[in-house]
This record gives C-alpha cells, sequence and structure tokens, in this order.
C-alpha cells in the first residue's frame, strides 16, 4: 500500500532520490496520517466551489513579463500573520504592524501593473513533505483555515503565488521564466545567511547585480531601514525579494514608489526541487 501511495504523490525526479531513504518515507507517511471524514470531504468540496479564481502560472508570468507587474503573495504563513496564529513562529515573531500590512494589501486587492497572489486550492505538483494523509497540504490547511480567510479574499480573481515554487518549472519552459528578469538590473534583497541563493545559474542572464541584505529572521523588525536602502536605486532597478512575509509588504511598497518588484520567496531552490537536487526548500536549514 505504502509504494502504491508513493507512486501516486511523488514526483519521479524526487522518487529517485527517496528510494534511499524508504524507511524514513514510510514513516513519515505513517507519522503524518489524519482522519478525514465524509463530512470533512462534503465541507472541503464547498469550500472549493467558493474559492477565488486564481490565475494559471503562465498567465502570471506573462503580468510580470510584458506589463512589468509587480506581486505580492500570500501563503500559509502571510495567511497565519493574518489570522495572528503564528505566535511560534522562529522566522517572524508576532507583529502587529505586519498583521495590518497585510491585511491592507489584501483589502486593496490588484490594480495596474500589481498582483496579489496567493495558491491556487489545490496543485498536482504539491511535495511529498507537504501530504496529511490522503489529503495534500493546501487541502488540509484550506480545511482547517478557510473559514478565517475567507474573509480576507475579497476579489474575485488573484495571481498565482505557485508562481514561484516547484510547479512554475513543471508548468512553463525555464527560459520563458527568465526572461523576466532577462538583461534586467536586478537588486536581490535577501539575507546573507538565509536559503536563498542569489548566484544560482537561474540568474545567468541578468544585466548587472545589487544587493540588500536583511536579517535572516524577523526582518520586519528592520523594515523601515530596509524600505530606505531600497529606495536608494534606479526607477528601472527589478527587485527580487526573498524575506519570508516581510517582502510581500516590501514589494507593495516598492510598487506604489514606481519600481517592479517581486516577492520571489524560494525561487531558486524550488528550481533544486524540481531538477531533483533537494527534497523541498525548507528542507535547507533556515539559517547558515
Amino acid at each position: 500500500m505504502i509504494k502504491n501511495i508513493i507512486k501516486k504523490i511523488v514526483p519521479n525526479k524526487v522518487l529517485v532520490l527517496m528510494k534511499k531513504s524508504k524507511r524514513n518515507l514510510n514513516n513519515y507517511i505513517k507519522s503524518n496520517e489524519v482522519n478525514v471524514t465524509k463530512e470533512d470531504l462534503v465541507r472541503l468540496h464547498k469550500y472549493k466551489e467558493c474559492f477565488p479564481n486564481v490565475m494559471t502560472t503562465k498567465r502570471t508570468l506573462d503580468e510580470i513579463i510584458y506589463n512589468r507587474a509587480s506581486i505580492c503573495r500570500y501563503g500559509d504563513a502571510e495567511f497565519d500573520i493574518s489570522n495572528q496564529e503564528n505566535q511560534n513562529d522562529s522566522y517572524q515573531s508576532p507583529s502587529n504592524g505586519l498583521t495590518r500590512r497585510l491585511h491592507e494589501i489584501l483589502q486593496n486587492g490588484s490594480c495596474d501593473k500589481l498582483l496579489v497572489c496567493i495558491p491556487p486550492f489545490n496543485s498536482a505538483t504539491n511535495n511529498i513533505k507537504r501530504y496529511h494523509g490522503c489529503l495534500s497540504f493546501w487541502e488540509w490547511y484550506w480545511l482547517n483555515r478557510f473559514t478565517k480567510i475567507k474573509p480576507f479574499l475579497i476579489n474575485c480573481e488573484y495571481g498565482n503565488s505557485f508562481v514561484t515554487r516547484e510547479t512554475v518549472f513543471h508548468e512553463n519552459q525555464v527560459d520563458y521564466i527568465k526572461k523576466i528578469w532577462d538583461k534586467r538590473d536586478v537588486v536581490f534583497v535577501y539575507s546573507a545567511k538565509g536559503r536563498f541563493n542569489v548566484n544560482d545559474l537561474l540568474f545567468d542572464n541578468i544585466s548587472s547585480k545589487s544587493e540588500v541584505l536583511v536579517p535572516p529572521s524577523n526582518a520586519f523588525d528592520e523594515y523601515d531601514s530596509i524600505l530606505e536602502e531600497c529606495k536608494k536605486y534606479p526607477a528601472n532597478s527589478l527587485f527580487m525579494i526573498a524575506a519570508g512575509p516581510t517582502a510581500t509588504v516590501l514589494a507593495y511598497d516598492l510598487f506604489k514608489l514606481g519600481y517592479q518588484a517581486l516577492d520571489v520567496g524560494h525561487l531558486p531552490n524550488s528550481y533544486d526541487e524540481f531538477k531533483g537536487v533537494i527534497m523541498s526548500p525548507e528542507d535547507i536549514p533556515l539559517i547558515s
């Protein structure tokens, strides 16, 4: 039975790596089984029916490339902060200011040259460690959080936050993705001690590279100084930000200042996941 589960939910490239640690995989699946009732499945179907439309990764990329749109992404961390449910998060401590800003962005929504991005209801390319029994991570997440998050999702359509995850590489050619920063002057905003790799071959077609370094955790505590440092760069700069939930807010504020700013999250690590080099970005130590 375990063998059938593995074939169903593990991408082929990752399966090669997983064969070396089959015992760990079996233990993981066993320890993360959850009981899902018929009522849960009915409720999940109802949530899916009223879920807002999420663009494809291709359409989201088109907006970024051809309209030079900025993106603010929401994932489980951003939603949990919005609900003030991140009390034990070592990456970003609770902050009323951050919660307020995340609310603000959701309330204002997308506009010309700005996409507020959320995950689709479910994805065929979720990673093995994103599974909870028979449910994918996002099915499990919506089942437990959707009623709290739904009041924030006031728009009919959102960009696709998986545009920076492994999914984007399954659904689009790498060369097309690289058009985002092709021959652009890029400012990377990230932590030198974090997971993001600015020297990844994925970025070998940029024109120039600059850096604004942020703390590896609790970056929002230094938000004002980070924003001021970013404002020193020319208006034609492309900001690529990897700073956790702080990146969502920073991309929004830089957009309002006339920049193109992208909250890119784990993009290079997600590319490594797609290639089968790592199991998932979250497997990499948060702080080196």
